[in-house]
């Protein structure tokens, strides 16, 4: 969350000067603040991705490797872990984004145009 919250502020850093043209042409607060809660988002849905796909083949490998070794296991498909994940995966990008979302939507335009 953390690391989420660092990430999307460095971005909205960054792309201040964008942001002040698109406030300048007439993008709203609201629509700024959107702007970032999607890519938040889609941040999140692909960590949540990757992190879904890696753990099942970790978890299929190693059930494997100790059903190798003598001790006899069924893999188990978590689809509630799954639904877990994604829930409260996708509700932490939220999180995430209320401060950047905030920062970038309260800028000035005319100091975001002037920026750098």
């Amino acid at each position: 969350l953390i690391a989420m919250v660092n990430t999307l502020a460095i971005n909205v850093i960054e792309r201040t000067r964008e942001i002040g043209v698109l406030r300048a042409v007439g993008a709203t607060r609201k629509q700024v603040s959107r702007m970032v809660l999607a890519e938040s988002l889609l941040l999140s849905a692909f960590g949540i991705l990757l992190g879904i796909i890696t753990g099942l083949l970790m978890g299929a490998i190693l059930v494997a490797a100790i059903s190798d070794m003598g001790f006899k296991m069924t893999y188990f498909f978590p689809w509630n872990g799954i639904a877990a994940t994604i829930v409260i995966g996708l509700t932490f990008g939220v999180l995430a984004a209320i401060i950047p979302a905030r920062q970038a939507s309260r800028m000035e335009i005319i100091q975001a145009l002037h920026y750098e």
